[in-house]
């Protein structure tokens, strides 16, 4: 067919090097090499040459700014990379080169020392800081989740994430290898118009932000240590949890997220917390509500228990106050000045006091005798006074002290 619209049609230049663009767009590559010459423009776009390490083989390439920015590598000459692009004829100098899209270095000693040197650059920044750090709210119930939707990590967090009623906003990302700073940065940014930040209604915002891969080595790592993607998760607008974790050298967009977890499972553990230990006191406190009428049911008893022993010892406190009172009521009536009226005795009064001896009265005086059946008014007439230890004083009678009558002579 190629050979027929050769032969069909005479092409310009100009329509000649467009069909040959126009393929060279389908023949995306990898290829590595040695950079031997590097100019970077005012633009920001880079040019460099790389030659091939085995062969005097050597190609022009190019990176324009903005993937430049992104693959957040500094092009020096002597540096071994590795450009992921395809080809590319300038047609107005007809000159082939090579159109990067990414830059990886190659080799641990030269991806340790960007890394390294990058750490240190955002760290000074605080962009690490465990203060800038958000909490993450509990109870979150709707999450975003950037990853790759095509391998096991994705099945892993879902089934340990637990059946809490999250609601989950995926989106597919390659995950893998330098490549993947810009579909991921572009997660991100679609991401963000999720949360009620970017303009998402507050009943449909995500509350937190996971990413989250399997292990790897360095190598395949390198997208998450890309400065661009670092710093679009500290400027997120909500808690971002990254679940890449690495064993040495954790990855700097993990070091800048607000958690770091080691696995997607662990990832998942952590945003099912809260509910977790919340399911746990419900059941808690559903376990002591069944415990309840057991508990009522051994008060009642303890009650029922106290209340007899009341009741016992308050009807002996009664039987005794009874007998306590009848022993009073047997002293009083056998006191009753009447009861020794009844026997003959009687009161003298002299003034309305009771007359307890004959010391102070004189003939004369005027007295007024309580007998048992009514009173005497009367007026002495003479006294005999007892005297201690004579005849007389045996005869004196007993209740003299108590102002019964005495040996008086009365009229």
């Amino acid at each position: 067919m190629a050979s027929n619209i050769a032969e069909e049609k005479v092409f310009t230049i100009a329509e000649y090097i467009e069909i040959l663009n126009a393929f060279f767009k389908t023949q995306a590559a990898r290829i590595t090499g040695e950079i031997s010459e590097c100019k970077r423009a005012a633009s920001g776009h880079v040019y460099f040459t790389v030659k091939d390490k085995e062969s005097a083989a050597v190609i022009d390439a190019i990176i324009w700014a903005r993937n430049y920015q992104l693959c957040g590598v500094t092009l020096e000459v002597g540096m071994e990379v590795i450009l992921t692009g395809h080809p590319n004829v300038y047609a107005p100098s007809g000159r082939l080169s090579f159109v990067a899209d990414t830059v990886e270095l190659v080799g641990e000693g030269a991806l340790k020392k960007a890394y390294d040197e990058l750490r240190r650059a955002l760290e000074a920044e605080g962009l690490f800081a465990p203060e800038r750090k958000r909490v993450l709210p509990d109870y979150v119930q709707r999450i975003g989740v950037i990853t790759s939707l095509k391998g096991a990590v994705i099945h892993d967090f879902m089934n340990n994430l637990g059946r809490f009623g999250f609601a989950v906003a995926a989106i597919d990302s390659r995950v893998e290898g330098a490549q993947a700073a810009k579909p991921l940065l572009a997660a991100i940014r679609q991401m963000r118009g999720r949360t009620a930040a970017g303009g998402a209604p507050a009943d449909e915002a995500i509350e937190a932000l996971v990413v989250i891969r399997g292990g790897g080595s360095l190598e395949s790592l390198q997208a998450f240590n890309n400065e661009m993607l670092v710093r679009a998760v500290v400027d997120f607008p909500v808690p971002v949890i990254a679940g890449i974790g690495h064993d040495q050298d954790v990855p700097l967009m993990a070091l800048a997220a607000d958690y770091m977890a080691s696995t997607p499972t662990a990832t998942a553990h952590l945003l099912s917390r809260s509910w977790v230990e919340a399911h746990a006191k419900v059941r808690a406190f559903a376990g002591l509500l069944n415990r309840f009428p057991l508990e009522l049911q051994s008060v009642r008893n303890a009650l029922d228990s106290r209340w007899n022993i009341l009741v016992t010892l308050f009807a002996r406190s009664l039987e005794s106050a009874k007998a306590t009172l009848a022993l009073g009521a047997q002293a009083v009536k056998h006191n009753d000045p009447s009861r020794q009226l009844a026997l003959g005795y009687s009161i003298a009064r002299r003034n309305g006091r009771v007359v307890r001896s004959t010391a102070g009265l004189s003939p004369g005086d005027a007295l007024e005798l309580t007998m048992s059946d009514g009173a005497v008014g009367s007026v002495i007439k003479e006294i005999h006074h007892h005297g201690k230890g004579g005849e007389n004083a045996k005869a004196r009678p007993q209740k003299i002290s108590r102002g019964y009558q005495s040996d008086l002579g009365l009229v």
